[in-house]
């Protein structure tokens, strides 16, 4: 048995820095999330599970907290991330995979910024008479602002994970699904220390005053977890994601419009989820193939669920079909379907996981060759330095690398006359435009510029370059002294990357802590849609693991049932709101089109889920005029314009799915659209 005294006091010093940063946070964590939660008066929906959640994770924590466990925790865990390695699931790379999560956590907030600011946008006059609405709108907006620049980025990913995808969700009616997965990319974020790089957090923590230092408590102490960690958190997330298609599995193999394919042609032709509605029904309706091959890439999507985390630890080819079929399943969401911001934070969710390769290894990959005392080379390699942020290019100046190009087959004369860059891994050289082709498609941040660079060979670019080129020194002069070129080094000196986990490192509790209350999730799938009758032990044992299994909710792991028959028939029932002029005339409100699509307010998620998709739900087999019935949610709708003294008329339509029958058979025939009613209040 392995015992602390044992311990070398530098390792001994790393358990005390790790346990006190994981008292810090657990204990801040969880004294915010319950004052929230009463002060909101949201304890009946959330209060439990916030409780259930963070006893559960003080609990492991305190057993822990004994060396022995500790050590043996993080030896075992460090085992199964090497197993990883070994199997090819995952592939981390800490000090390299730096700048990824720095350039995924400014995409995240950017994404989170447009949605909180549509929210505030679309705001109406009673929403700002009520605190809870408008500041915990302004909190999200903060709070995505603070990810996207890095700054206290550890605790704004807590604050959104633990109250504004929980309770503020539920004070915001804007509950979501692209909230689970930006609750799972945000764990992954918080444990790859995203906010540690590219970020104020680090201008902060080098300047080494009281902030910087209360801000890195916060992170590890080279700002980069060890490989195992990091691999343990790209696993644990996955398996979020992975329960979360269980569920949605043993539920679709229960409905009818999986089993039938059904779902398929009247997914991609629902007018209130399908962007091209309209061209699929046309598509569809030329004959039996396209409905038969709907009705197949929507069976397609099955196995998928099942296998996604087995096959990613199986590896090889079975991984690359994980990561193939996501990519088009997330691009069918993205560009075709209208699902929210659920896809642009899968597409970040993947990036996270397994983008580990392309633009990203390779230091030193391109030699660069410039005149170090022309201002123009100067000027363009010091951009290329500043958004070389994965260090693939080397700068070679000629002042001090004759011998160099002349190893290299370079003649130093020509390399005056022109920029000249090397292929490391081939030894092929460029130079002049075509070094700007090549080094577009090799630096991530410039890869936007390949493709016009392609163009511009055929529009001119190699000569407008030459002219520059041949009179860069009268045009821009020379210098005598180079400037500095940035470097972007994340690690300091005599700092080092852990391959292991080092005893007491938080990732070993909350591991632990997912993987239980994923057992408890899985364990309480609702088998009962897959076994007719489960034994009685079963649903006692499923009921007893209903506490934990609310509480992985924090986790972003909860029911999703999407592409129902109920989400299907929201394409039946729509209506339009218009104002009258003073002139007589009418102007249609951005809500839904005549045909059922979304106009500019569904930005806003808070109208989307708060009211929309509610009135497209509620009255699915309801006959009549539902006006009355959902009178509060249309008037607030139209609450400036009723401010405003304005005329309203409002428009209900209905236009029946097709037949069931003919679709199976083949066949697909749009039903008639009607206006049922229409009232001027």
């Amino acid at each position: 048995m392995v015992d602390a005294t044992e311990m070398s006091a530098g390792m001994k010093s790393l358990l005390h820095v790790h346990r006190s940063k994981g008292t810090v946070v657990t204990s801040l964590v969880f004294i915010i999330a319950l004052s929230l939660v009463v002060s909101t008066g949201t304890w009946d929906a959330f209060g439990k599970r916030s409780l259930g959640f963070f006893s559960t994770l003080i609990g492991l924590f305190v057993l822990g907290i004994h060396p022995v466990i500790r050590v043996k925790a993080a030896a075992v865990l460090s085992g199964l991330a090497h197993w990883l390695t070994k199997r090819g699931a995952f592939a981390s790379n800490p000090e390299q995979e730096a700048p990824k999560f720095a350039l995924i956590r400014i995409a995240f907030g950017l994404f989170m910024t447009e949605r909180a600011f549509w929210i505030l946008a679309y705001l109406e006059p009673s929403d700002w008479g009520q605190p809870t609405v408008w500041l915990t709108s302004m909190t999200g907006l903060l709070c995505a602002v603070l990810v996207t620049f890095g700054l206290c980025t550890q605790s704004a990913l807590v604050y959104l994970i633990v109250f504004q995808w929980q309770m503020g969700d539920a004070l915001l009616s804007t509950y979501t699904l692209g909230n689970y997965i930006a609750a799972m990319l945000s764990v992954l974020l918080i444990f790859a220390n995203a906010g540690a790089n590219f970020s104020l957090d680090r201008v902060l923590m080098k300047r080494g005053t009281f902030a910087g230092k209360a801000i890195s408590a916060f992170y590890y102490d080279n700002r980069l977890p060890s490989e195992s960690g990091l691999q343990l958190a790209k696993l644990m997330t996955l398996a979020c994601y992975w329960c979360v298609c269980l569920y949605s599995l043993s539920i679709h193999l229960a409905e009818p419009a999986w089993m039938t394919g059904w779902a398929g042609p009247m997914l991609l032709t629902n007018n209130f989820m399908s962007r091209y509605s309209a061209e699929f029904s046309w598509l569809l309706s030329q004959g039996p193939i396209p409905v038969f091959l709907a009705r197949v890439s929507l069976w397609a999507m099955l196995p998928w669920y099942l296998l996604l985390l087995p096959f990613v630890l199986v590896g090889g080819v079975f991984r690359k079909y994980v990561i193939v079929w996501a990519l088009l399943f997330f691009g069918l969401s993205l560009f075709v379907l209208q699902l929210g911001w659920l896809a642009q934070f899968e597409f970040l969710f993947l990036a996270a996981l397994f983008w580990t390769k392309t633009f990203i290894s390779g230091v030193d990959r391109l030699q660069v060759a410039y005149d170090d005392r022309c201002n123009l080379c100067d000027r363009t390699v010091t951009f290329v330095k500043a958004v070389d942020l994965f260090r693939r290019v080397q700068l070679k100046p000629l002042s001090k690398n004759i011998p160099w190009l002349l190893e290299v087959g370079i003649d130093p004369d020509d390399a005056q006359k022109d920029l000249y860059a090397v292929d490391a891994s081939n030894g092929k050289a460029v130079k002049g435009y075509e070094f700007y082709v090549l080094l577009s498609q090799h630096v991530f941040l410039l890869l936007p510029l390949h493709p016009l660079l392609i163009i511009g060979r055929y529009l001119g670019g190699p000569a407008i370059y030459r002219f520059v080129a041949e009179r860069r020194t009268r045009m821009f002069g020379v210098c005598q002294i180079p400037t500095p070129k940035p470097e972007h080094t994340l690690l300091q000196t005599g700092q080092i990357v852990h391959k292991d986990i080092v005893p007491g490192d938080p990732i070993s509790t909350v591991f632990s802590h997912v993987m239980i209350l994923l057992a408890c999730y899985v364990i309480s799938l609702p088998l009962p849609y897959v076994v007719t009758n489960p034994p009685k032990v079963l649903r006692e044992i499923q009921k007893s693991v209903a506490a934990p299994t609310d509480a992985v909710g924090i986790y972003g792991v909860g029911p999703i049932n999407v592409f129902n028959s109920t989400d299907l028939r929201m394409a039946e029932n729509w209506f339009t709101l218009s104002r009258k002029t003073k002139d007589g005339l009418e102007q249609l409100l951005p809500i839904f089109t005549e045909d059922g699509k979304r106009l500019a307010a569904h930005r806003s998620d808070r109208v989307y889920y708060g009211h929309t998709v509610r009135f497209r739900r509620g009255v699915i087999g309801k006959e009549g005029c539902q006006f009355d019935a959902f009178r509060e949610k249309v008037s607030y709708l139209v609450e400036n314009e009723h401010l405003n003294g304005d005329i309203l008329i409002y428009r209900q339509y209905l236009e029946p799915l097709p037949s069931v029958d003919l679709v199976l058979r083949g066949q697909y025939m749009a039903s008639e659209r009607r206006l049922v009613c229409e009232v001027t209040f």
